[in-house]
């Protein structure tokens, strides 16, 4: 099973064409090859990777549809105020904190570059 198969498995059907998926997944493959001073991926990480393309498909589909994923601004109890917003960030920090849940898992992986 390659990193397409694990990502299609887990979207949901017609979400995505296949080749949104493989935009995805290749732009997660630079961040990890960036990261690990590498110019290839290990098959060791392919679920690392999948799993980091199925990160960045869920912050881009949180920012497609900021309602249905509101977050609290300020909450007041006495007559029960809720103020509901939205978080949203660039492409490249989206990318770059996928990137930080990862790195304890990447840094295996990594070369030295001198």
């Amino acid at each position: 099973m390659n990193v397409f198969e694990i990502v299609k498995s887990k979207v949901q059907p017609d979400t995505f064409t296949t080749e949104e998926l493989l935009l995805k997944i290749e732009e997660v493959a630079q961040a990890i090859k960036t990261y690990c001073n590498r110019s290839d991926i290990p098959d060791d990480i392919k679920f690392v990777h999948a799993n980091m393309t199925l990160d960045l498909i869920n912050y881009e589909m949180k920012s497609m549809n900021p309602s249905d994923f509101a977050v609290a601004k300020s909450v007041k109890e006495g007559d029960v105020t809720v103020e509901l917003g939205t978080s949203t960030t660039t492409s490249e920090q989206e990318t770059m904190q996928i990137l930080t849940n990862y790195t304890s898992q990447l840094n295996r992986f990594r070369k030295l570059r001198w």
